[in-house]
């Protein structure tokens, strides 16, 4: 009987040990060295919203905005006094990375305010 509940103890261990980061689990790969990785910095835009609608990275962060869908979408902004546009897109990604702090509000420059969100570099 010890036997058998030493062999299930065991098997348990590797079990956990596999579950919780150990051999063979995936990890998420880093945007770039020292980064967050690319499910922490990535915008998806499709049907009529921004997902997540709000973000928040470090400073240093290049986010990602992914298009799919049926309908073209348009993010459009000013970050830290710049003038961004990603142009209308029905696919594809577009990149900002935010060098400095703050709070940075954004529309869809084809949907208007009704499809906003914003990021917030800390």
């Amino acid at each position: 009987m010890r036997g058998r509940i030493a062999a299930i103890a065991v098997c348990l261990a590797v079990l956990g040990s596999a579950c919780s980061g150990g051999a063979g689990a995936p990890e998420a790969t880093p945007t770039k060295p020292g980064a967050l990785p690319a499910n922490l910095t990535t915008i998806t835009v499709t049907d009529f919203r921004f997902q997540p609608r709000s973000l928040q990275v470090p400073v240093g962060t290049r986010v990602t905005w992914s298009f799919r869908g049926k309908v073209s979408h348009r993010v459009m902004g000013a970050f830290a006094g710049e003038a961004v546009d990603s142009g209308e897109l029905r696919s594809g990604n577009f990149e900002f990375e935010f060098m400095e702090p703050g709070v940075f509000a954004y529309t869809c420059g084809v949907h208007g305010a009704a499809m906003s969100g914003q990021v917030i570099v800390r």
